[in-house]
């Protein structure tokens, strides 16, 4: 029963808070809901087409309650129509806050990009809650 006077234990900001998440009956968006009509979206996706190999600024200046977009997103992109003759990726310009999708081909294709807002977590510290139980391992 020791357990039970055992706070959680690490950054103040990590401590669990309850929000409202929505999502839109429209939009490919997943937001924070903190009432009083403030509302952030942290879950959402895009559709892009690179033409003939042409470098796209996807995004540029955009912040969210401080935080600069290239710095604080993670963005996964899948190629959805169209080869690729060529290398295709994400370029964070961290200094600009300018993310844009690069192509090495030369032809056009259309990326679906997903992006999701936050920091890297410290999974083994989300996982084992304080308690000091051992991480299981996994292949």
């Amino acid at each position: 029963m020791s357990q039970l006077i055992i706070g959680q234990q690490g950054l103040l900001k990590s401590k669990p808070k309850l929000t409202r998440i929505n999502g839109d009956d429209n939009l490919k968006v997943i937001y924070r809901n903190l009432g009083n009509n403030h509302a952030y979206p942290f879950v959402w996706a895009s559709n892009h087409t690179v033409a003939s190999g042409a470098d796209t600024v996807v995004a540029s200046g955009v912040k969210f309650h401080g935080y600069d977009l290239a710095s604080y997103a993670n963005t996964t992109l899948t190629v959805v129509s169209g080869t690729p003759d060529g290398y295709v990726y994400i370029d964070k310009d961290r200094t600009n806050n300018i993310i844009t999708v690069k192509s090495t081909g030369s032809n056009s294709i259309e990326v679906d990009i997903k992006w999701m807002l936050g920091e890297d977590p410290s999974i083994s510290g989300i996982y084992c809650r304080g308690t000091g139980a051992p991480m299981p391992n996994f292949p």
